[in-house]
């Protein structure tokens, strides 16, 4: 405990608006948009939700919602070890961009587990966001297909540009 009284009410004051901000209610979130383009997977049930695929400052963002309609849990497997990263690609023209990495080699996507690993158990009528990050493809290409492992490829997906 602090024995400065200033500092004691400040902290008591940010704790009571941290409080406060946690329980008022927050608006619905807005109905999702339309996916750009849906395929069916291998896993029954589950099918791929190309949601978002967004040019910025030379990263190519792309965002899967994977979706099971099916009446049973699914368990989707998008990686088994950190090698399986490869297999997730987005394609312009004849141009082939695999998923960027940071300086120590960490893939720019979802977290993987200790092992290089990514797998989400989907309820029926649940999802998982799976997102990556790529090289942008130059600006005159339009679309893109996006590869994965778990799909036939996901073609001429139209590309957003954001400032």
């Amino acid at each position: 405990m602090t024995s400065n009284p200033r500092l004691a009410l400040a902290a008591a004051s940010l704790a009571a608006t941290a409080l406060v901000v946690a329980l008022v209610e927050r608006p619905a979130h807005a109905q999702a948009a339309k996916p750009l383009q849906v395929q069916e997977t291998n896993v029954e049930g589950v099918n791929a939700e190309v949601v978002e695929a967004v040019r910025k400052e030379g990263v190519l963002t792309i965002k899967i919602r994977y979706r099971n309609g099916g009446a049973s849990p699914a368990k989707v497997v998008f990686t088994n070890d950190g090698r399986d990263v490869d297999h997730y690609y987005v394609v312009a023209g004849s141009t082939k961009f695999l998923v960027l990495k940071d300086a120590k080699n960490v893939p720019l996507m979802n977290a993987l587990n200790s092992h290089g690993g990514l797998y989400a158990e989907l309820k029926p009528a649940g999802s998982f966001l799976f997102w990556a990050k790529y090289p942008a493809p130059p600006a005159d290409a339009k679309k893109v297909n996006v590869h994965t492992p778990l799909a036939p490829p996901i073609e001429d997906v139209p590309l957003t540009e954001s400032k």
